[in-house]
């Protein structure tokens, strides 16, 4: 799912469509503030009409739509702060069942991910660990009725949100519904996640429309009932965010002994390797790996553990900025490479572990 910072997503089978994608235009500029139900509702309308789609058809489906209290208050943030821990949410994706399976899910699907991989240059490991994260390979891929989390989210914005996101979800309802008329899916029947996310790769409604691919050649999208097309559209997301071909995700280098002033926490990679060196960084030599990263924009994370005090540093490589284009959220990009680790190791596939997750201090 491509979701909220800080965090880490299913639809019906559809048919094909002969119809023509709907032209979208540009999209009118948010307003600077929440708007009324109503009045948001009755904009939405509108602007819907201007994107090709029918007012009345519009106006009726909003009126199928069901508030959900569930949505709302799975929205906002926990009522008990919990302390903020890289092992404890680590030790959600890196553990034996999810490893287990995930070397499964790639044995089974081997041919759908050697295609993925040699069209993308996105690992297989990577891929899996993608789906393996966002809805343990297709178990969790959630109940609620897409479009009403979306209107939920749309209209009735939790009011106690530390931010109105509002726009954000009319956006998602827009796009919903312009899909489903383009692919003939019902809008009353698709299911997702409580934030609207479809699929196998929870993506979100604008994000299938924008990055989803057939990968099955059926000539169709169905990111639900065919694991071919999550595969190459999860490849294909990452690739279209940055993804490059045979590079890695960490970077082996001896970080100076407090590196906490080289962490930015920023979504992109600002350090250089001079910088690096200057503070003190040192790069050991790996067999095998050339020099050609020195020349790489960088940057050092900080996973932090709250129940210690300590913190974790590594040297993140632009691959890893593609992941948080994913999730917005250093633990979630992190997670998904030390789970890809996991399962090249554990499955004795493709010698890759280097290039993913090289070791780094701590």
């Amino acid at each position: 799912m491509q979701a909220a910072p800080g965090s880490g997503p299913a639809a019906q089978p559809v048919a094909p469509a002969p119809a023509a994608p709907v032209a979208v235009p540009v999209p009118v500029p948010a307003p600077s503030g929440p708007m009324p139900a109503a009045e948001a509702r009755r904009a939405f309308v509108a602007d819907m009409a201007g994107r090709g789609l029918d007012a009345a058809r519009v106006g009726a489906l909003l009126d199928q739509a069901k508030y959900s209290e569930t949505v709302a208050r799975l929205v906002l943030p926990p009522s008990s702060p919990t302390v903020r821990s890289w092992p404890r949410y680590r030790a959600r994706f890196i553990e034996s069942r999810r490893i287990k399976e995930g070397i499964a899910f790639q044995e089974e699907h081997a041919q759908d991910l050697a295609r993925a991989e040699a069209r993308y240059g996105v690992p297989a490991s990577i891929i899996v660990s993608v789906i393996g994260v966002e809805t343990f390979y297709g178990r969790v891929t959630g109940n609620f009725r897409v479009i009403d989390a979306l209107a939920t989210l749309a209209f009735n914005y939790p009011a106690q949100a530390r931010s109105d996101r509002s726009a954000f979800f009319r956006e998602q309802l827009a796009q919903f519904l312009i899909w489903c008329k383009e692919t003939g899916a019902d809008p009353l029947a698709v299911k997702g996640s409580y934030a609207g996310a479809i699929g196998l790769p929870q993506f979100m409604p604008g994000s299938l429309r924008q990055f989803a691919v057939d990968g099955d050649g059926d000539g169709r999208i169905d990111l639900l009932a065919s694991p071919a097309d999550a595969i190459a559209s999860v490849a294909n997301f990452l690739v279209e965010h940055g993804w490059q071909r045979d590079q890695p995700v960490f970077l082996p280098v001896r970080l100076p002994g407090d590196p906490a002033a080289l962490v930015d926490g920023g979504l992109k990679p600002t350090l250089d390797w001079t910088r690096l060196q200057a503070a003190g960084a040192r790069a050991p030599k790996v067999a095998g790996m050339s020099d050609a990263w020195m020349q790489w924009p960088l940057a050092v994370i900080d996973l932090y553990d709250g129940a210690t005090g300590t913190t974790e540093y590594r040297v993140a490589a632009p691959n890893f900025f593609a992941l948080t284009e994913y999730n917005r959220s250093y633990f979630y990009a992190t997670s998904v490479t030390d789970l890809a680790v996991e399962l090249e190791r554990r499955g004795r596939v493709a010698s890759r572990v280097s290039q993913l997750n090289t070791p780094v201090d701590k």
